[in-house]
């Protein structure tokens, strides 16, 4: 338990000392009056042969009402029309030289789209943009609202509509949102065993920094579901939030990367789990990036803390193996990371839900 957890549990205030209201940081004139700006987004648009849905995707960017965002399209060479018309939405009026076409030169998949974009964004946030999606016009705002106002973690969720092929909405929520109708703090997670408690990843907005701490350094990539890595990576290290509200349509048009399967009715079943990638290969690879990242992780952990990171991603059984290859991150002895295992293992069943998914109150209405 960390100093500011035993702070907050000990200090709990009486019934009738309600706390003070942060002030909304978006609509704080004070800030405005020392030349503070709002933080500015990038949205990365990672596209392959979705020129039927891709300006669509565009025209939602277009129209958010935070204004402080750039868009970044990659194509990763499209075999149809998807780069023409990428192109003439770029050039026209309505994209009011915001938007940016990056083509690359070899098909990679998901992963090495998103970061060849995040190369070349210069936000403070990034949103990563299925090209088959919408946006609804306030999505921006209700995610920097939340972010400033509401708790700061490494990214927020927001719920979704499904829309078909044909625009038409056919789910009025996605199932895999797990708000319950609040702002939820989602924390104190492990990664031994797979869970999906957000929507996808257009219903996001990541700390760019924490994103670009966490992108794979030894050449291993993903090319479909590299929002499963990304978002649990991300979360794993500065928490998530779920917003409750919806804020942009997540399409179901049977050509998904995953998500293929079509709204049945009370069943969650979004794509064939044989081509999602397996979760042993994400964990591998999230406790690999941060061994051989040791002397960037280890400033932001410190010792004991970063052992207590990766424990929440090391099975028992591996336990022997890494202690022996990697001692500059285990310098004890191995009785020690069992015990600490052990107890990290116990304070997590004695946890309740309620502290893993704490219930926030929202940002206050803006006048």
């Amino acid at each position: 338990m960390s100093i500011h957890d035993l702070i907050a549990r000990r200090a709990t205030p009486a019934p009738d000392q309600p706390p003070v209201a942060l002030p909304l940081a978006l609509a704080d004139p004070r800030l405005d009056r020392a030349r503070m700006r709002k933080p500015r987004v990038s949205f990365i648009v990672t596209s392959y042969n979705y020129e039927k849905y891709i300006v669509e995707c565009l025209r939602s960017v277009a129209r958010q009402t935070y204004a402080n965002w750039e868009c970044i399209v990659v194509d990763d060479v499209s075999t149809d029309g998807t780069v023409a018309a990428v192109r003439a939405f770029v050039d026209s009026p309505e994209a009011g030289g915001r938007f940016t076409l990056m083509e690359r030169s070899e098909n990679g998949g998901q992963m090495e789209a998103f970061r060849d974009g995040l190369g070349l964004a210069t936000g403070a946030f990034v949103c990563m943009l299925d090209a088959d999606d919408v946006l609804l016009e306030d999505f921006l705002e209700a995610h920097m609202r939340a972010h400033l106002s509401v708790k700061t973690v490494a990214f927020t969720s927001s719920n979704q509509y499904q829309i078909n092929a044909a625009g038409e909405i056919i789910g009025g929520q996605h199932m895999d949102h797990q708000s319950g109708g609040h702002y939820r703090h989602v924390r104190l997670t492990s990664f031994q065993t797979g869970f999906w408690i957000w929507a996808t990843s257009s219903s996001m907005v990541f700390r760019r920094s924490t994103v670009e701490l966490i992108m794979p350094t030894d050449g291993t990539t993903f090319r479909i579901c590299a929002d499963y890595y990304i978002a649990h990576f991300c979360h794993l290290i500065g928490d998530s939030l779920l917003i409750p509200t919806i804020h942009g349509c997540y399409r179901r048009h049977g050509g998904n990367n995953f998500g293929s399967n079509p709204v049945l009715g009370n069943i969650n079943s979004v794509g064939n789990l044989d081509r999602h990638p397996p979760h042993d290969l994400f964990r591998q690879t999230m406790i690999s990036h941060v061994l051989d990242n040791f002397d960037v992780f280890y400033p932001i952990f410190m010792g004991k803390g970063l052992v207590k990171f990766l424990l929440r991603l090391i099975k028992p059984a591996e336990l022997p193996g890494l202690v022996a290859a990697y001692p500059k991150a285990f310098p004890g002895p191995l009785w020690r990371y069992q015990w600490l295992a052990a107890r990290q293992w116990w304070a997590k069943r004695a946890t309740p839900v309620s502290e893993k998914f704490r219930i926030l109150p929202g940002p206050p209405p803006q006048e």
